[in-house]
Parts: structure tokens; sequence; C-alpha cells
């Protein structure tokens, strides 16, 4: 559970700092009130040279961390007939979300890295489950 609120948690603080004043969640901050916070924070990040991937597609990775962590949670973490479809939609989802981008279907940027990033956040946790099945079966 750690895991899952310190992935969803650091890829909002990334978009906060560092996304302009015109995406949702830093509208819904000024909403409520918090224009100063949103720029105190995004005055510490404005001369850092942060890599491009951090600003825009690590985000999503940790996003899409967190849906695979929970949904394995919810199967307590155990992969089989009933938890492997909940799985794959969600990588599927994300996937597919990431290419509507590509045809303009949703708002965004297409972005390879993206998808990479995507993939591999989704697959990191299953390949784990995978491996720890494996060497308890072994042992």
């Amino acid at each position: 559970m750690i895991i899952i609120t310190l992935s969803l948690t650091l890829g909002a603080f990334i978009y906060f700092m560092t996304r302009s004043e015109s995406i949702y969640l830093n509208q819904w901050m000024s909403d409520l009130g918090l224009v100063n916070v949103l720029q105190f924070f995004q005055t510490l990040v404005d001369n850092a040279d942060i890599p491009h991937w951090i600003i825009y597609s690590l985000p999503d990775a940790l996003w899409m961390l967190a849906l695979t962590l929970f949904i394995l949670m919810i199967w307590d973490f155990k992969l089989h007939r009933r938890s492997l479809p909940w799985i794959a939609l969600a990588i599927i989802a994300g996937i597919l979300f990431e290419i509507a981008q590509r045809f303009h279907m949703v708002p965004g940027t297409f972005d390879v890295i993206d998808l990479i990033l995507i993939m591999l956040a989704a697959l990191l946790p299953v390949s784990f489950i995978i491996l720890k099945m494996r060497l308890w079966k072994t042992n």
C-alpha cells in the first residue's frame, strides 16, 4: 500500500511542480486557493535541469505502477485465472490510452518513451510475482 501511495503522490508532485497551470491538477490547486503553494514549488524547479523523460513520462509510469500494484493487492499478489484478466485489462488500457493520443482520440501528446515506461511499470510488479512464484516452488 505504501508503494502505491508513494507512486501516486510522486507522479502528482512531478505534474504539480513541472507543468503549466493549464493542466487539471494545477487548475484544481488554484480552485482550492493553493496558488501560492503551486508557485512556490514551481519556482524550486524552474532553474533545475530535469530530464525530459522525468517530467513527461515518469508520472504516467508511476500511475501505471500504482494501478498494477493495486490490482495485484486486490488479488493477494497472486496470478491466476481470475486475476490475470484484470491485470491485462489495466496494462492494455494504459497502452491504448497512449496510442489513442497518437491518433488524437484523447487529449495529450503521444510519446514512445511514455509507452515504454508504461509497459515497464506494469510488467515490473508482475515479473516480481512470477519470480517469487518460481523461487517458492523450487525451494
